[in-house]
């Protein structure tokens, strides 16, 4: 499957505006695809269809007065809040969300846990190599954490800590 056809099956399950910035959807709009790696969609597009179930990234641009707003699950621009954190802490920051190739997610009725097995078990139906975020400062996440970064020892499916 190339790149267009990956897009508009994707479009079948999310708008744009879900996975990217405020920031960048007001600058480009329906033209911001180009900001995502293609191996990073077509790993995302193959949870969706293989899970059958809906995926939630970002709301910001949907999200009701007193709903938690979330605006960097997907694409991270240099202005959003944890890029400019770490640039005015003098922090290098590569993560995978500002490569164009991470997504943070959830699915209603799927344990974090339960989707990172699935992820786990599959690993066969992805073009590519998955990291899997498990922990953050040694507590278990609730949201699912998929990046593409390929790092040449790492394993198909690769669960790391951070």
């Amino acid at each position: 499957m190339n790149r267009d056809q990956i897009i508009e099956r994707l479009k079948n399950y999310f708008e744009l505006y879900e996975l990217v910035s405020p920031n960048v959807y007001n600058k480009y709009g329906e033209s911001a695809w180009y900001v995502f790696r293609t191996d990073t969609l077509h790993c995302l597009l193959i949870i969706r269809e293989k899970l059958d179930k809906p995926i939630h990234i970002n709301n910001w641009y949907f999200a009701k007065p007193g709903e938690r707003v979330f605006d960097e699950r997907g694409y991270r621009d240099n202005l959003s809040n944890i890029a400019e954190e770490k640039t005015l802490d003098g922090v290098l920051y590569l993560s995978g969300h500002v490569l164009g190739c991470a997504f943070d997610f959830h699915i209603n009725g799927m344990s974090s846990t339960s989707v990172r097995n699935w992820i786990v078990e599959n690993g066969d139906l992805f073009p590519c190599k998955i990291r899997l975020e498990r922990r953050l400062n040694g507590k278990p996440i609730s949201w699912v954490h998929f990046d593409t970064k390929h790092y040449v020892n790492n394993p198909k499916i690769y669960l790391f800590d951070v």
